[in-house]
């Protein structure tokens, strides 16, 4: 049985530097960043999940914006980028016989 990854672009606004910095190591956990504020990951449910309860406890809620936008293979084989850094993560399955 296979487990379907997800593409997913996490974008945050963070209003205090302590709670930003701790958002940028709990993304940086779970994906690759792309921009200050803007990390591209390839994730489960189950991971997705755990990020966004990881998140969910750190930011302030009358302060601070967290996005998460899910993108299609179709569109990820689109995506467009120059300059540094890779686009979108993926990890490849490996099987060791």
């Amino acid at each position: 049985m296979t487990t379907r990854n997800h593409h997913i672009i996490a974008t945050y606004d963070i209003h205090d530097p302590r709670r930003l910095a701790r958002v940028a190591k709990i993304s940086k956990d779970f994906g690759e960043r792309v921009l200050k504020s803007v990390f591209e990951c390839t994730l489960t449910r189950h991971q997705f999940d755990g990020l966004k309860k990881r998140i969910d406890e750190t930011i302030d809620h009358m302060e601070d914006s967290v996005r998460f936008y899910f993108v299609c293979e179709k569109c990820r084989r689109q995506v467009d980028s120059w300059g540094r850094g890779p686009v979108f993560f993926i990890e490849e399955d490996m099987v060791i016989r």
